[in-house]
């Protein structure tokens, strides 16, 4: 298990978290592959704590589907099936678009500015194929309006399916996904928000989503 190199201090009291949020990010960034096998042991040694943290921080992973723990095995980061993508995209096409109706009425100038801004690096990134910067860009965009939505459950599941879906890409834009695709979407979904036509937008987000499923 290739873990990098560089040590990173703990804090006890938030060893559990610490840990947690870190291999998250390194299996969504792919720096932790699919089907990779975690030792416990290893990674209390790298992050300087006793097993009990690395364990339960395993734990959390494993309810969020990206490790899979197997009896008398070991644990392992949970292979990618794109089978069960089309779920995640199809309920974050839902979402967004419920996000959406929410959102419309409280949408300022403000707020199209950062969408707009959000979205030109989108495009820089795409331009450059910095697909870690250029999926960090989308999460951004699509998490704002989850969070203008108002509403804390649906920015709770929004923010859990954007991971699943943000690690799909990290892996599979290089080779079949077309950034530019979602780049003229978002634009489209900017300009509905603007005009405040609600039926655009929910429709915009919703290709927006479906373009990952074709």
């Amino acid at each position: 298990m290739p873990i990098p190199t560089e040590q990173t201090p703990m804090v006890r009291t938030t060893a559990r978290e610490r840990i947690y949020k870190t291999l998250q990010q390194w299996i969504v960034n792919g720096t932790l592959l699919p089907e990779e096998r975690l030792n416990d042991a290893d990674l209390a040694r790298h992050f300087s704590v006793s097993r009990t943290p690395v364990r339960e921080a395993l734990q959390m992973l494993a309810e969020q589907k990206l490790v899979t723990m197997v009896p008398s095995s070991g644990t392992y980061v949970s292979s990618i099936n794109l089978d069960d993508m089309v779920y995640v995209y199809e309920l974050l096409a839902n979402l967004q678009s419920y996000a959406i109706e929410l959102a419309i009425d409280k949408i300022t100038e403000e707020h199209l500015h950062k969408l707009r801004s959000i979205n030109e690096s989108f495009y820089h990134y795409a331009q450059e194929k910095a697909v870690i910067d250029m999926t960090h860009a989308d999460w951004e965009f699509h998490h704002l309006i989850a969070e203008l939505a108002g509403n804390p459950y649906l920015l709770t599941y929004t923010e859990q399916l954007l991971m699943q879906a943000n690690r799909n890409e990290i892996q599979f834009f290089k080779t079949f996904m077309n950034p530019i695709q979602s780049f003229d979407a978002h634009n489209r979904i900017i300009t509905a928000l603007q005009e405040k036509n609600l039926e655009d937008a929910k429709a915009n987000i919703q290709q927006n989503w479906y373009i990952s499923v074709q």
